[in-house]
């Protein structure tokens, strides 16, 4: 197997020199940079996107890609960048969540029959939100959202409801690493105080979408914090409030089948 060149001029330091300057990034650190602008990529990603999101020089940014496609760690072509299959094996390996889905089907399914909408299973991976199951019947095709999906979790409303059952300083660890402004980070951490106030539940209007779907979302819960999110999503009409109750429930029943010997705590309000 070739192995990675190491680019010791990174974290040297000269011997006997005083330096105030901030180390700067070594390789591992750098390599990680870029595998995380992947978490949240839904297309494949030009040498531009992720030198904007990982703020490395263009020249380091496209000498420790092309050491990542040698190894199988990314895949390039004409298009851009995109996983590998280095990564993608131990992504699979690493995630088995079945269980989740078992859990969580005849729910989903009676979901979708009571509301009329479209009925999401996600999980929490980083600071992704993973869909695993969508139910629809025939409002399926009304809601671009796609089995196998990731998408940022401070921007659904499932991330929202997953986020607000951690503790804040670990939703701070999650996203500084992503140079997110103090200000959106603020602005987060007020939504996720309004979800705990709304004991877990996690609601978009319609009138605060662009494409005028409303969608509520509920954890499910175990032992060590929240596991997964059920959703319903619909497009417009004054149903959402309606249809939270029903959510919060399977989002319960889901909880119960998983672990069926624990009983959830008294919910307790966690500000920032």
């Amino acid at each position: 197997m070739t192995t990675m060149p190491v680019d010791l001029s990174t974290t040297a330091i000269t011997r006997g020199a005083a330096d105030d300057r901030s180390p700067r990034p070594g390789v591992v650190e750098r390599l990680t940079q870029i595998l995380d602008v992947f978490t949240h990529a839904t297309d494949r990603l030009l040498l531009d996107d992720i030198t904007d999101a990982t703020g490395l020089p263009r020249s380091t940014a496209f000498r420790l890609l092309t050491q990542m496609v040698e190894l199988d760690w990314l895949e390039h072509d004409v298009a851009g960048y995109q996983l590998g299959a280095r990564a993608l094996r131990i992504g699979m390996r690493g995630h088995d969540h079945s269980n989740v889905r078992a859990a969580a089907a005849d729910q989903l399914n009676v979901l979708q029959l009571r509301t009329g909408g479209v009925a999401h299973l996600s999980v929490l991976e980083g600071s992704s939100v993973h869909y695993l199951d969508k139910v629809g019947g025939q409002a399926l095709a009304s809601i671009p959202s796609a089995v196998g999906s990731r998408l940022r979790a401070d921007t659904t409303a499932s991330g929202r409801a997953l986020l607000a059952g951690i503790e804040p300083e670990s939703v701070d660890a999650m996203f500084t690493r992503f140079s997110t402004p103090p200000g959106e980070l603020s602005a987060l951490h007020r939504m996720l105080v309004r979800v705990r106030q709304q004991h877990g539940l996690s609601i978009t209007r319609p009138e605060v979408c662009r494409l005028g779907i409303g969608t509520v979302a509920a954890p499910v819960l175990g032992p060590q914090g929240p596991v997964a999110a059920i959703s319903v999503a619909l497009r417009g009409g004054p149903r959402i409030d309606q249809i939270a109750p029903l959510v919060a429930h399977a989002a319960r029943r889901t909880s119960q089948i998983l672990f069926p010997n624990w009983t959830p705590p008294t919910t307790r309000r966690r500000g920032r």
